[in-house]
């Protein structure tokens, strides 16, 4: 048998620790700047190498990310999985593609298995959809209709699997949205979501399904 000594915590090691303490405990909160290498390194008690080392640590670990000319932001507030990683990283026609298979067996689960609670819900998220008037309150409120779709399927697994995608499909929305309504009127896509929502209500899966499929295979037609 080899074993292999217990080696004491470096300090590189110590110092990341430290900064994703103050991450988790909102001392720097998602979206927001870290201070500079210098300010850092006196905050941490530390040299400027090591405080470099911690920052990349976490920029690895997806916590943090660095832009050119501007600094380094929180970009999580916990460490990211190894799927996190990949799905922030992911092109947006891989992200699409899954999404489609994810939609459509939601859509025609929800046919069959909503409640009325899960109508009303659905109703009110597709309301606000269709108030929304600028582009980032379309976008939230596009994936809030489809997040309540999922709901309603109610499936647990299902529902877990589509929240892990939910920062990707955000990540890209705006160029896809930007590519979707350049291609698609208003009117088009005013319509697919009431298809959608009128097949649920009807308790249609095969309806709900090809209204999920029409919805998102559009904007994946496009990319390809």
């Amino acid at each position: 048998m080899t074993v292999r000594s217990v080696q004491r915590t470096s300090l590189v090691d110590a110092a990341t620790a430290e900064l994703r303490r103050l991450i988790g405990e909102g001392e720097w909160p998602v979206g927001a700047k870290l201070p500079n290498e210098v300010e850092l390194s006196k905050l941490l008690g530390v040299g400027r190498s090591t405080a470099r080392e911690a920052v990349r640590a976490l920029i690895s670990a997806g916590q943090l990310y660095s832009q050119q000319g501007s600094g380094t932001y929180v970009a999580s507030a916990t460490p990211l999985s190894d799927l996190d990683r990949k799905l922030r990283t992911a092109a947006a026609i891989d992200v699409y593609e899954v999404r489609v298979a994810l939609e459509v067996e939601a859509g025609s689960l929800a046919a069959t298995r909503r409640t009325a609670a899960d109508l009303k819900a659905l109703r009110k998220a597709l309301a606000a959809r269709d108030r929304a008037d600028s582009l980032p309150e379309l976008l939230d409120a596009d994936l809030a209709f489809h997040r309540a779709v999922v709901l309603a399927a109610h499936n647990p697994v299902l529902i877990d699997v589509f929240d892990s995608f939910l920062d990707a499909m955000r990540a890209v929305s705006a160029d896809v949205t930007t590519l979707d309504t350049a291609e698609t009127s208003a009117d088009d896509l005013h319509q697919a979501h009431h298809g959608l929502l009128a097949a649920i209500e009807a308790g249609d899966a095969e309806a709900a399904a090809l209204a999920t499929r029409r919805n998102v295979e559009r904007t994946l037609d496009q990319l390809r």
